[in-house]
């Protein structure tokens, strides 16, 4: 190998390793249909488990075209670690997944514990309900990275592909909760459905 030759072969070794060093995690979208939301987010004090895998930003809020979103950044690894935090996570309570049979995963990317807030109508038709320990959680299901919930104050059923789930949740400026059902969209991957329903 010449000197020239030599020179190439270092200059795209450092760009590689360069271009590696600088690559952030993946942005991985799970989206909710809920009628009439005007506002959506989804906030963790404990942060993206990832099972020690790279992490980055968790966001939310409303895509004008697709709804209601969060984004969590992490890389995307089956780990049994994450799937065994999320099984003690919920506990007693209830689980909601996409595309698979499983009541629980055997391995997931990552998980997401939080406080999930959402508004519905404007004025005085508005309705803010906040939803306590929703947990958010992606695996894998043949070709798709398949989307997972669940909740230690989760109760439901869970059959087959399909199932539902319901939690009661505060009101702002109300005495009585309010009841929000959870459902995967058909299809689902991604997609769940949401109805807020005060008590």
């Amino acid at each position: 190998m010449n000197r020239l030759q030599a020179a190439t072969a270092g200059l795209g070794i450092l760009i590689a390793t360069i271009s590696s060093a600088g690559a952030g995690p993946s942005d991985n979208y799970v989206y909710f249909a809920l009628p009439g939301v005007t506002a959506f987010n989804f906030t963790s004090s404990s942060g993206i488990n990832a099972g020690g895998k790279k992490t980055g930003t968790l966001t939310s809020g409303i895509d004008a075209k697709k709804g209601a979103f969060i984004d969590v950044q992490a890389d995307r690894k089956g780990s049994k670690e994450v799937a065994a935090s999320f099984k003690q996570a919920v506990g007693s309570g209830q689980t909601l997944v996409c595309d698979s049979t499983k009541t629980f995963p055997d391995k997931l990317n990552f998980m997401v514990q939080g406080t999930l807030e959402m508004t519905t109508g404007t004025g005085a038709d508005a309705l803010t309900v906040t939803c306590d320990n929703v947990i958010v959680a992606q695996g894998h299901d043949a070709s798709n990275n398949n989307w997972w919930m669940g909740g230690p104050n989760m109760k439901g059923i869970h059959v087959s592909f399909t199932g539902i789930t319901f939690q009661k949740c505060t009101v702002k400026g109300k005495a009585l909760p309010a009841e929000v059902i959870f459902t995967p969209a058909t299809p689902c991957v991604n997609h769940f459905n949401l109805s807020v329903n005060p008590l």
